[in-house]
């Protein structure tokens, strides 16, 4: 798949579950309150962009933490900015564009660039990163939280036992990539870490409805890796099998990188 087409295609599946996303991102929340709580409170930060702002969970965020700071708030997905401007209300220090990141042109740059959840959907990595180095000020920094590979063991582990002639072609980078990806972009990694977040499921067939209420589900499929009925039932089974949670349900492990970094001053 070209990158034009998998744009599409991200923009596509994003827009589809705008209206399912925000009940079913009880993790992103988590993780944007996290991401949020490594930002220093600055009142220099006059200008904010932010990347892959979805419905506006990190959006709302800012606007709490930062009330004189003009934000950008950039998606690619059309239909999850509309659910953002309604859950944000008439906030007016809020600037929408429905656009690739990749293709924004402000006049300003800002000393602050923010992302949370978003930019491993980005491809490629590197070549996103270094257009949002363009976009921020010498001295300014770049908080970013994304997932990456590793996540969904379990679901991972189901699979392969369900349906072993068909592996998950979807894939997200790898910590080394994404670290690389920075330095290669002119960026300084000041801290780094992982974060493994269990999240508890009804069924393994509740947490794969779930996936797709999100947006997830459908990434990179081809029609040779898409499951059968049967194999699809094989995999729920054995899912909720292998991985039932002590307290009920079944347990779903997100694995999230959070990056600091900074562009030096020339």
């Amino acid at each position: 798949m070209n990158r034009a087409l998998a744009d599409n295609s991200v923009a596509a599946r994003f827009s589809a579950a705008a209206g399912s996303y925000e009940d079913q991102a009880q993790i992103q929340r988590l993780v944007a309150d996290r991401l949020l709580a490594g930002v220093r409170a600055c009142d220099r930060f006059e200008r904010i962009l932010e990347i892959g702002c979805g419905t506006g969970t990190l959006t709302r965020g800012l606007c709490r933490r930062f009330p004189g700071a003009t934000i950008e708030a950039v998606d690619i997905a059309s239909a999850m900015i509309e659910q953002a401007k309604k859950r944000l209300g008439d906030e007016e220090r809020v600037r929408w564009h429905a656009i690739d990141a990749r293709h924004f042109c402000p006049v300003d740059t800002y000393p602050l660039i923010i992302s949370s959840s978003a930019l491993h959907w980005m491809r490629p990595l590197p070549e996103t990163l270094r257009s949002l180095t363009r976009l921020l000020e010498p001295g300014g920094g770049f908080h970013a939280a994304l997932m990456v590979d590793g996540i969904f063991p379990e679901l991972e582990a189901a699979r392969r036992q369900a349906a072993p002639a068909k592996p998950s072609r979807i894939r997200l980078p790898e910590v080394s990539e994404v670290l690389g990806a920075f330095a290669a972009a002119g960026l300084k990694v000041a801290r780094s870490f992982e974060e493994h977040l269990p999240a508890c499921y009804e069924s393994a067939a509740a947490f794969l409805k779930s996936l797709n209420a999100q947006g997830v589900t459908g990434a990179s499929a081809g029609a040779r890796t898409l499951l059968n009925r049967s194999e699809l039932a094989r995999l729920v089974e054995e899912y909720d099998r292998r991985f039932a949670s002590p307290s009920g349900g079944v347990v779903a492990t997100y694995r999230v990188l959070y990056v600091r970094a900074g562009k030096e001053l020339k």
